[in-house]
């Protein structure tokens, strides 16, 4: 009877695969949160039911955080992806929704293959607040904009760094900053921010074990960085096994354009030092998700933040063969078990 079933779905999943049209988002420039939306909107009615599109919260000013589910079976355990939490870092939700559509269009067997024995989500716009500002007012844009209550010379401050405010080891040491004019600023406590909320109970509803890698797209410095970000001293206890993982995305990132990424605890290669209070680490911490990494982007700082448009495509390469990799990897490791 499951052989049967099964037969039905593949079957189901060409003819979608094969009369949808290629709806999209052209990767050969930078789009607003609209236009991205709109993009989602069309995907779910194109790929209809192996698509939905969920709203899991609200900004500060009221925007919707979207994500994307894609699944093709019951059973299936779940793939986690969110990118710009960051509002600065345009390359990554580039990347990320070029990959989604890859991996809805090709005809390559090895996304095939992802797409049927996985679920997958993304956020593609995990910070709509700060990213609509960098596109309408400051392009170096990084928090949210949700206001501090404070001032400087400047005026009024504005926004948290969502990646310093998740509730594990918050504030505890390193780029978590307590001023709330700075880029880097945590937040007056943890878990305080409307987007880290809407991520956290969207992630809660789900069941243990069901999300099995957690991979938060960021810029720059081509890095996979692994648990823990506060601290050197201290490594998870599958440390080992992450590494492996993460070296199976490094492995075939680089075959395409020979960018090298390197791979390791955040504590220990985050260029800009020790961070507490992020995404990757409340994952893993908290929810026991057994692998989860930061996917630091190209480059290595000649363009930094502003990487030129015509570099997506290239970026989005790298992305999906290091996403094939990893997830080979990971099924060697058993932190994937799929079904078929």
């Amino acid at each position: 009877m499951f052989i049967v079933w099964l037969l039905l779905f593949k079957s189901l999943i060409a003819f979608i695969l094969v009369n949808a049209n290629v709806v999209g988002l052209e990767w050969t420039q930078y789009h607003n949160l609209d236009e991205i939306y709109e993009w989602l909107s069309e995907l779910e009615i194109k790929f209809s039911p192996l698509v939905t599109v969920h709203t899991i919260g609200y900004s500060y000013e009221n925007r919707p955080i979207k994500a994307i589910k894609i699944s093709s079976q019951p059973g299936n355990q779940a793939i986690f992806m969110e990118s710009n939490i960051h509002a600065i870092e345009w390359i990554s939700s580039a990347a990320s929704t070029c990959f989604v559509n890859k991996l809805l269009n090709s005809d390559d067997k090895n996304l095939q293959d992802l797409l049927l024995r996985y679920d997958w989500f993304l956020v593609p716009v995990m910070n709509p607040d700060g990213f609509t500002y960098t596109h309408e007012i400051n392009r170096w844009w990084r928090k949210n904009r949700k206001p501090t209550g404070f001032s400087n010379e400047t005026g009024p401050c504005y926004g948290t760094d969502l990646n310093r405010n998740f509730n594990y080891e918050w504030k505890k040491t390193g780029f978590p900053i307590s001023d709330p004019c700075d880029h880097w600023y945590h937040g007056s406590g943890p878990d305080t921010e409307p987007e880290v909320l809407a991520l956290q109970n969207f992630i809660n509803q789900f069941e243990d074990d069901y999300i099995r890698l957690y991979l938060a797209m960021h810029a720059y410095g081509n890095f996979v960085l692994l648990p823990y970000g506060h601290t050197s001293d201290i490594f998870p206890p599958n440390y080992d096994q992450m590494m492996r993982i993460a070296q199976g995305f490094a492995d075939a990132a680089v075959l395409s354009y020979n960018t090298t990424f390197q791979c390791g605890a955040s504590g220990l290669l985050n260029y800009s030092g020790y961070v507490s209070g992020d995404a990757k680490d409340w994952i893993y911490g908290v929810k026991n998700v057994p692998f989860a990494a930061t996917i630091e982007l190209r480059d290595n700082g000649r363009y930094g933040f502003l990487l030129p448009a015509d570099q997506i495509v290239e970026v989005c390469t790298e992305l999906t063969d290091g996403m094939v990799g990893l997830i080979k990897a990971a099924e060697m490791e058993k932190v994937l078990t799929p079904k078929i």
